[in-house]
Parts: C-alpha cells; sequence; structure tokens
C-alpha cells in the first residue's frame, strides 16, 4: 500500500512534524504503527535512558563492596558492582512477576523496574581488559573514563571514541593515535587541540583540515605541510617559529587556542561534516554511509533514518536508533542497542546479539523476550517471567491487543500504546543525570512540569591542596606529588586528580597538567560540537538554498557542498 506523506502535531512539543511516505513503509515492514512524537522529542525521550558521566559511589547489594556507579545511595535502584552483575549465579527470572491484564502493562514493568538489579556501569564487562572506570564502552584495553567507547588502548577522559590508543581528552575520535584535546578526528597521529581533521600528523590548534602533516592554527587545508595561520614555510623558518611558539607551555596553548579560534571563524564551513564515501546522505557528521537521513554523528549506516551516536559501522534499516551500531539490523525506537542486535523495537540497553527483543532494557544476550529488565541469556521471556515458545507468542499478541485497548496515560496527559517508546518514567536516571539534559538543558521546575523524573544531584565537599596558581606551566615541571593532590578546577566548583594513566598520557604527548576538571574540559569540547538540528540557509557564495546544522543567526560562514569542495579541495 502506498501513503502520502502527512502532517501530523507531536504530542509533546506540540508542533508539526512530517511523516513522509518511506517512513510508512518502514513502519508496515516491522509493524508498528506511525510515530506520535516528532523526530526530535523520540531522540530526547531515548536520552533519558541514557547516565553517561554522572557517578556516585554506592555499595554492591551484593558483595557489599563500594563501587563508581551511575545511581546514587539513597535512589530507590538496586545495584550490583559489575562483576557481581556479570556472574552466572542469577539471570533476573528471580523476580520476574506475572502479566495483569486488568492493568496497563507500562505500569506492571515499572513494578518489575524496581524490583530488578542494575548495573554498577554499563558496559560490555567481559570484553575489558584492565579497565575497571568505563561507561557505555566495550574491548577497551588499559583505559580510565573511556565513555561511549569502543577498541581503544591506554586512553582516558574520551567520549565516543573507537580504535584509538594513547589518546587523552578527545570528543569524536576514531583510529588515532597519540592526540590530546581534539574533537572529531580520523586516522590522526600527535594532533592537539584541534577539530574535525582527517588523516593529520603533528598538527596544532587546527581544524577542517585533510592530509596535513606540521601545521600550525590552520583552517581548510588539504595535504600541506609547514603551514601556520595558512602561511606557507620552509622546513626550517616552520621548526624555528614552533620553537619560539613554546606549545609546551600551558599559558601559550591557551593564547594560541583562543587566537585560532578567532581565525578559524573568518574562514567559510561546509554545510555538513561528512565526507565523499557518503552517497545520499543528510545530517551532521555523517561518515562512510548510504541512504541514511537525518542522522547526526553516524559511521557506516545504510538505509536509516533519525539514527546518532553510531560509532561502530554496520547499521542498516533502522529508524529512531540511537547508539552503537556493529552489524545491527530492522531496530526501531532503540537506545544502545547493538553488535549483532536484530529485529528488536523500544528498547535501551539490550546486548550483544539480542534479537526479537521489545519493550525491555538491560537485557542481555536476550531472544524473543518483551517487557524485561535486567535479564541475562534468556529466551521467550514476558516481565522476566519464564514461557514455552507457544505461551509467550500467544501471551505476547494478547498483551499488544490490551496496550491498543487500554493504553497508559502519563501524568501530563501522552497516551503510550503500543508503538511508543519506553515512557521516561521507566528511566532509572533523573533528567539532570542523563545525555538529554546535555542535549535539552531544562530546570528543574520545567521537568517537574513534564513527563521526565528528577534528581537533585548533591554537592561534594572538596579539600583542596592545589589551586590553578600552583600548577606547573609544563609537564617537565610536574613534582612527584602531583597525583596526591586536590586541584581545584579555574572553571567550576569541584575538584579533581590526576590519575597514573594522565600522568602517562601527558608525558608522552608532552602536554601541562589541565586546569579544569574532566566535567569541565569534556563540556568545552561538547559546546564545540553541532546539535541534531537542521536550519533552512543560503550558501554565502553561490546563494544556494541548504540543509545546515548551522542556524542563520550563528556568525559563520557557510558553503554548499559544491563551493566547498571547490574551493578547498
Amino acid at each position: 500500500m502506498e501513503h502520502k506523506e502527512e502532517n501530523r502535531i507531536c504530542q509533546n512539543c506540540k508542533k508539526d512534524f512530517v511523516i513522509e511516505s518511506d517512513d510508512f513503509s518502514f513502519y508496515e515492514k516491522i509493524k508498528v504503527p506511525p510515530p506520535t512524537f516528532c523526530p526530535y522529542c523520540r531522540m530526547i525521550r531515548r536520552m533519558l535512558f541514557g547516565n553517561l558521566s554522572t557517578f556516585y559511589k554506592k555499595p554492591c547489594d551484593s558483595c557489599g563492596e563500594i563501587s563508581i556507579a551511575l545511581y546514587p545511595p539513597d535512589g530507590e535502584s538496586k545495584m550490583y558492582c559489575n562483576p557481581c552483575w556479570w556472574k552466572d549465579n542469577w539471570d533476573g527470572t528471580e523476580y520476574g512477576i506475572d502479566y495483569d491484564p486488568s492493568r496497563p502493562f507500562f505500569e506492571q514493568l515499572i513494578e518489575l523496574r524496581k524490583k530488578s538489579i542494575f548495573v554498577a556501569l554499563e558496559s560490555l564487562y567481559p570484553s575489558l581488559v584492565n579497565t575497571k572506570y568505563t561507561n557505555n564502552a566495550s574491548y577497551q584495553k588499559n583505559c580510565f573514563m573511556t565513555i561511549y567507547a569502543g577498541y581503544d588502548e591506554h586512553c582516558a577522559y574520551t567520549v565516543l571514541t573507537y580504535k584509538n590508543k594513547d589518546c587523552l581528552d578527545c570528543y569524536r575520535a576514531r583510529e588515532s593515535e597519540l592526540c590530546y584535546e581534539c574533537v572529531g578526528i580520523y586516522k590522526c597521529y600527535n594532533c592537539t587541540w584541534s577539530e574535525e581533521l582527517d588523516s593529520c600528523v603533528n598538527c596544532f590548534f587546527c581544524q577542517s583540515c585533510y592530509g596535513c602533516t606540521d601545521c600550525v592554527g590552520c583552517v581548510n587545508l588539504r595535504n600541506k605541510n609547514y603551514y601556520i595561520e595558512n602561511i606557507k614555510y620552509t622546513k626550517d623558518e616552520y621548526f624555528e617559529k614552533i620553537k619560539k611558539l613554546n606549545l609546551d607551555s600551558y599559558d601559550n596553548q591557551q593564547k594560541l587556542k583562543e587566537q585560532s579560534e578567532k581565525f578559524w571563524i573568518k574562514n567559510p564551513k561546509r554545510s555538513y561534516h561528512g565526507n565523499s564515501l557518503n552517497i545520499n546522505v543528510t545530517g551532521e557528521y555523517v561518515y562512510e554511509s548510504k541512504n541514511t537521513r537525518n542522522s547526526f554523528l553516524v559511521s557506516g549506516a545504510e538505509d536509516c533514518r533519525y539514527a546518532q551516536y553510531l560509532s561502530i559501522k554496520g547499521a542498516k534499516d533502522c529508524y529512531d536508533y540511537t547508539g552503537w551500531g556493529r552489524d545491527s539490523s530492522l531496530l526501531y525506537e532503540c537506545y544502545i542497542v547493538g553488535e549483532g542486535a536484530y529485529n528488536n523495537k523500544f528498547c535501551a540497553e539490550c546486548w550483544p546479539n539480542a534479537q526479537n527483543i521489545e519493550y525491555s532494557f538491560y537485557c542481555v544476550q536476550g531472544k524473543d523476550c518483551f517487557g524485561c529488565v535486567n535479564l541475562k541469556r534468556k529466551q521467550y521471556c514476558i516481565l522476566n517471567k519464564q514461557y514455552t515458545k507457544e505461551e509467550y507468542f500467544k501471551l505476547k499478541e494478547k498483551i499488544i491487543t490490551d496496550m491498543k485497548a487500554n493504553p497508559w496515560k502519563s501524568k501530563v496527559g501522552h497516551i503510550y500504546t503500543y508503538g511508543e517508546f519506553l515512557p521516561p518514567e521507566l528511566s532509572p536516571y533523573g533528567y539532570s543525570e542523563t545525555m538529554a539534559y546535555e542535549y535539552n538543558p531544562l530546570s528543574k521546575i520545567e521537568v517537574l512540569a513534564s513527563d521526565y523524573n528528577w534528581c537533585d544531584i548533591p554537592k561534594q565537599i572538596y579539600y583542596v591542596t592545589c589551586n590553578e596558581e600552583s600548577l606547573p606551566q609544563t609537564f617537565s615541571d610536574i613534582s612527584e606529588t602531583i597525583k596526591q593532590e586536590v586541584i581545584q578546577c579555574s572553571t567550576c566548583d569541584k575538584a579533581y586528580n590526576i590519575n597514573e594513566i594522565e600522568i602517562e598520557l601527558l608525558e608522552k604527548i608532552n602536554q601541562p597538567v589541565p586546569h579544569s576538571c574532566p566535567k569541565c574540559r569534556h563540556n568545552r569540547r561538547f559546546n564545540r560540537t553541532n546539535k541534531p538540528l537542521l536550519y533552512d540557509r543560503i550558501c554565502d557564495k553561490c546563494g544556494l538554498d541548504i540543509n545546515t546544522p548551522y542556524s542563520p543567526s550563528r556568525p559563520e560562514i557557510v558553503y554548499c557542498e559544491k563551493c566547498y569542495q571547490q574551493e578547498f579541495n
């Protein structure tokens, strides 16, 4: 059946959104009704199930050991430390419940969530090697606080990374080595304080450069070397000037960073960030993808739409999919579902090889499960209770029929029938703890007036032993006692320390001690990244209409893809 494009009004924000004919075809293929929330509100709703970096100390409910965890010690969520959660002495059926057709399904799923046992930090724990503290990560070796990461080695304080080695304080880095304070780098070596680099070596304070070596403070260069602020020098002249810049010094770095950012913004930007391997794509930060639209921070996706944070190649035929990738297909309204996942709907944190799962979260290595929470290696389960194959499919169809006939109504009046993602009330996190807050910051009053949970994050008391003025200017000036210091953040009221992995990495890349805490450092990098919204604007060179993440009110000079390629490629 062929459908025409339709305009709808979002249940949440009340704004118009469009469902295109191709969208209807996808919904029919996976047997779900069309959405009633707009794409952006659907993304924020999924992100409510992701706490990336709000950490607490909490005792494990199994062994009693104090663990770094995603749940506050006085919260309602039960929690096991990662070693205990991944043991084979429990699987989650212990607290399974019978389905009650007289009650809304989501009400029963909330009851199950309160009984279930969450894991301290989200990771594919069996794949980690000498990596105790990481979140939303897999296959990490000798790493510390790598988040949304896969296949990294000896990295620390990175977010959204893949196959990197010896990298520190990077956001969106792939297949790079010895890089520091970089955003959006691919196959780079020994680059610092740079953004959107591809195949660059020894580049510092550079932006949007490709195939460059030994450049400082440059923008939009291709296959160049020995450039400073886009001016060519001989090799000897270049290194003489570099020596005078004294890039080892923290103060000098900060001056050059400010100077470079002012220089970058005077130069044109491409209408979106991508590469020549894309075919028929729209969005921002989309690479090596085909027939993928309205997507953000995606690599190697095919026939996908409204996808975000797919850092590992291999997602195919997915809609409204946030997080992971890697040989996953036929996913709809899923958050962190990946690594061989197939035909999953309305799920969060189901991995690896999750298949035919609906309305579940933390359903690990599961198949054919419906409405399960913190369940491991099971099949034919509903609300964590085991059924035979025949019983499972019969009860599943009954529940879907009941969900349509008896939808759940949220406290602000949103209607949740079969086809909507997990309601926000099911999230174990408060809004302020989640990814949603990063992309859509709301006040406590605004959150409480919505469907969202709220959590007051307690302020910690720090006994500061070192302030910014006392920090050394260069790595060579670092004392043996730096690891014992509690350092006052120069940006916020928090404090931080420098651990052994950081010291090793700072020494390798010859960088001074950072003057702000890890959270503030991440916020700076995050704020240098475009957000998943597209705007109508015209090319500042040829006047062509373009769809771009740079809103018309922003100061950047923006070129359409053709004009940008003609001038800089």
